[in-house]
């Protein structure tokens, strides 16, 4: 489903990403874990089309994603459908009125017809018991409502892949367990996901692999469920 050859990637002439070669099959669950500094967040931005590489290719179910190809405008909101990018800081893509406003805007915007949509965000306040939040304003939620409503408004869009930057990030230990159980609800629903974490535990707990980059930012060792941690 993805494919990552050679990839390279600089600030200014300062290296961020050396030489990067990843493949993520449909239905795996790969955790990027490594020091700040080391790159993780600027592989996520290249996988979302965010950033693109210097260096080497990107291929997402066989279409190069290159700056070329994302110029392209009926080409990139497709690609932007498949692939689904919640953020670190669940503020950064929050912006509507309302909770059940958010998670409509994704299929709205998708075209999608108001049956659809309406279907869509009742499935997505179901599953993550968003209920009594409908009509709240996203800004007034808590870290971890917004984390839920933020991930929501990424599920209403059912997209093929979806790409997690630090998830557990301001979280206090009940709701990272919540998002911990969340997670392995979707991973055994087969949804592909691509998650940059720090915590050693959560990645062990979730991934099939854990791919670890170094300070020099390369991928240092990869490790799969069937090896000893």
């Amino acid at each position: 489903m993805i494919t990552l050859k050679d990839i390279c990637f600089a600030y200014e002439d300062r290296p961020v990403l050396k030489h990067i070669d990843l493949q993520v099959e449909a239905g795996e669950t790969v955790m990027l874990e490594g020091p700040n500094g080391c790159g993780k967040s600027t592989l996520i931005r290249i996988l979302n089309a965010l950033a693109f590489a210097d260096l080497g290719t990107y291929e997402f179910d066989g279409d190069i994603i290159d700056e070329k190809s994302m110029k392209k405008e009926s080409f990139a909101k497709a690609f932007h459908q498949k692939i689904g990018y919640v953020f670190q800081n669940p503020e950064a893509q929050l912006f509507c009125a309302s909770v059940e406003e958010e998670i409509a805007f994704a299929p709205m915007q998708m075209g999608l017809p108001e049956e659809e949509v309406k279907r869509r965000v009742e499935d997505c306040i179901a599953l993550l018991n968003l209920g009594s939040l409908r009509d709240r304003a996203p800004y007034y939620l808590s870290t971890g409502e917004k984390k839920k409503v933020a991930i929501a408004s990424i599920l209403s869009m059912n997209p093929k892949v979806l790409v997690l930057d630090e998830p557990l990030s301001g979280l206090d230990t009940e709701t990272e367990e919540w998002l911990t159980g969340f997670l392995l609800q979707l991973k055994k629903s087969g949804k592909t996901m691509i998650i940059a974490t720090h915590n050693h535990k959560f990645a062990g707990t979730v991934a099939d692999r854990i791919v670890f980059m170094d300070r020099d930012h390369h991928i240092d060792h990869i490790w799969k469920r069937d090896t000893d941690l």
